[in-house]
């Protein structure tokens, strides 16, 4: 019998039919990865004439009691003689798993975001509602001033503003590089988008989900006392964020997928690709956007000597590229959101006249996000580049 641990939705009743789909070996397949093939293995055998036949051979073993998205039950699976349907070629299964994979990854990045929105629009909302303390320019005389008058709040706000509507708007551009890797007609710029996507592809899962584990731990920080109770389901938004950067392949993971597999593959130097493309489309004369490219060009400067020096490392220390691999990510998806970001100022200026407001909120928005988020650039270049003996060479008791 075959088990299978942390699925999902393993079981439920809300459907008439759960589908799994499942790695495995055909008994005259090679040992090792060249020998798995993928297979569609339903909870009710499917007759012929489409409707529900007998249980197959799969059973819950348990379920977890989760920290969070206790909607969702995450079951242990057991596989007894299950029938299965073999999907795709045989013995290639590992390549059909990671099409999946790799979209789930970028969809649970997409998950980090929303929760992360939701988690700023309640605390945008209660900063505008409750009443604490005086601020540094309090016009409420003898009251208590509402808390999105104290500089600490706002900037706290302004910090989850910045990276949610930046990581959106990267999103938009994946999805776009997404439709031209499928659909466009030259295969050149098919592969070119495709290189793009799984570039991104790390960077959206886990820069997303770590800023989503930032922006709720900074809402619960907003709501106080009330944010770490029930009542108001702060803590709710913590609790089910939590686990995305433990989804398909942690985050650590996904730094090492980053670094030791898309930064050179037998397709070419993809990092190099994307940083000049980032050169191309932020040659803008515009001058209202030069401020921003500057600080933009600064930091693709960081990016270039870290690059560089994961290159090198790669050569004789790969102890210093691990413990660099969550860093490099971060420097990454920090300039992968400001050159969104600088999409975005093209616009605001261009169009500022048709809708003056809406625009000035996007223009300060990026001001705080260039001033405030993307100099962590440095930090991580200057930890990561500091090696790892000292950390490979610590005895631990």
């Amino acid at each position: 019998m075959d088990k299978k641990i942390f699925i999902t939705s393993g079981d439920h009743d809300l459907t008439e039919n759960i589908i799994h789909l499942v790695i495995a070996r055909a008994s005259d397949s090679p040992s090792g990865t060249k020998g798995i093939s993928l297979f569609l293995v339903p909870k009710f055998i499917v007759n012929e004439d489409g409707s529900i036949g007998q249980r197959n051979g799969v059973s819950t073993g348990s379920i977890e009691s989760k920290m969070g998205i206790k909607g969702s039950a995450t079951c242990v699976l057991n596989f007894d003689n299950a029938i299965g349907y073999m999907i795709g070629p045989k013995n290639k299964g590992l390549n059909s798993m990671f099409t999946m994979m790799n979209l789930e990854r970028i969809v649970v990045g997409i998950q980090g975001l929303g929760i992360s929105e939701t988690a700023y629009q309640n605390s945008l909302a209660y900063a505008k509602e409750r009443k604490q303390g005086k601020s540094n320019n309090s016009k409420s005389g003898d009251g208590a001033d509402f808390i999105i008058d104290h500089a600490d709040i706002r900037k706290s706000l302004l910090n989850m503003k910045s990276i949610i509507e930046g990581e959106r708007a990267l999103c938009f551009w994946l999805s776009q590089q997404t439709e031209v890797s499928l659909y466009h007609k030259d295969e050149k710029i098919r592969k070119d988008a495709s290189d793009i996507v799984s570039l991104m592809t790390p960077v959206v899962k886990s820069f997303f989900s770590d800023m989503g584990m930032e922006i709720t731990s900074d809402a619960m920080q907003i709501f106080g006392g009330y944010g770490y109770t029930k009542d108001q389901g702060i803590e709710q938004l913590y609790r089910d964020n939590r686990i995305t950067p433990i989804y398909e392949g942690t985050n650590s993971i996904q730094a090492i997928d980053l670094v030791f597999r898309k930064l050179i593959n037998k397709n070419g130097n993809i990092i190099d690709k994307y940083i000049s493309l980032i050169k191309k489309e932020t040659h803008i004369n515009e001058e209202k956007i030069k401020p921003f490219v500057e600080k933009l060009n600064k930091n693709l400067e960081i990016l270039v000597s870290f690059t560089n020096w994961i290159k090198e490392k790669m050569e004789n220390s790969k102890d210093d590229v691990s413990a660099a691999c969550n860093d490099y990510l971060k420097v990454l998806g920090l300039v992968a959101i400001s050159h969104s970001w600088i999409k975005v100022l093209e616009v605001s200026f261009i169009d500022y006249e048709k809708n003056k407001q809406f625009y000035e909120e996007k223009i300060q928005t990026a001001n705080f996000f260039f001033n405030r988020v993307l100099p962590r650039v440095e930090s991580y270049y200057l930890t990561a580049t500091s090696g790892s003996k000292y950390i490979m060479d610590f005895k631990f008791n």
